[in-house]
């Protein structure tokens, strides 16, 4: 059943936005009394018809409401990659693994010091629909590595990188029924002094391995395995 996103939501009734209304109506050519599942991105998941089948405001009446419990937080902070494609990319698919948190951090050595978080969250809205999910991921504004590195209050917090150092495999740390959160640097890597920072503020330094990875693919490998972790 068609899936769409609306955080216009009353108790009986729900209007979809104009893109989304066109979508349904001149696209899908759904009409009145025909069934349309929304989601609000709060962990709701609404049965709902068709009453005014309206392409440029479609309004739905609420036949039943589901509401599902909040994923433990799985957060992912990374270096934006100089092809905002990439970042997009990542965005996408870490949504599809399961993240529940993305914060972009400007280090010493990123190469993009731009991001669009309305494109962003847009994307982030199309993968929560495309992968089944009821809880809208927090897609963050920018913000510089030493501030990040000081701000982050979680117990499993961990830096990926490629220098030589005392570092335990991701697998070995990691653990999904606990909050978990990974930092992958730019394809410069973080520097030394960063890196240091990060671990005087209880980083756990950690390896994906000994191959060395692009900045996205190290993101979606990270997640991967702190997901399926126990």
């Amino acid at each position: 059943m068609t899936t769409f996103y609306s955080n216009n939501i009353s108790e009986r009734e729900i209007s979809l936005d104009e893109n989304d209304s066109r979508h349904a109506i001149k696209s899908l050519r759904l009409k009145i009394n025909d069934s349309v599942n929304v989601v609000s991105g709060k962990g709701e998941l609404f049965k709902t018809k068709i009453s005014d089948a309206n392409p440029k405001k479609t309004i739905l009446t609420v036949s039943s409401k589901e509401q599902f419990k909040a994923e433990n937080p799985l957060i992912l902070a990374f270096s934006p990659t100089k092809n905002n494609d990439r970042n997009e990319w990542v965005i996408e698919k870490a949504i599809e693994i399961g993240m529940t948190t993305c914060i972009p951090v400007f280090t010493q050595n990123s190469e993009r010091r731009k991001w669009n978080s309305i494109r962003m969250n847009k994307i982030a809205i199309a993968a929560m629909k495309q992968s089944g999910r009821y809880w809208l991921p927090k897609i963050c504004e920018p913000i510089k590595f030493n501030d990040f590195i000081t701000s982050m209050q979680i117990k499993n917090k961990f830096i990926a990188h490629c220098k030589n150092g005392d570092k335990k495999a991701l697998s070995l740390l990691a653990n999904s029924k606990e909050p978990q959160l990974i930092l992958i640097g730019p394809e410069g890597d973080f520097t030394n002094e960063e890196i240091k920072l990060a671990e005087s503020n209880m980083f756990i330094e950690t390896s994906l391995g000994s191959n060395r990875l692009r900045t996205e693919t190290a993101c979606i490998a990270a997640l991967s395995i702190l997901k399926l972790s126990y």
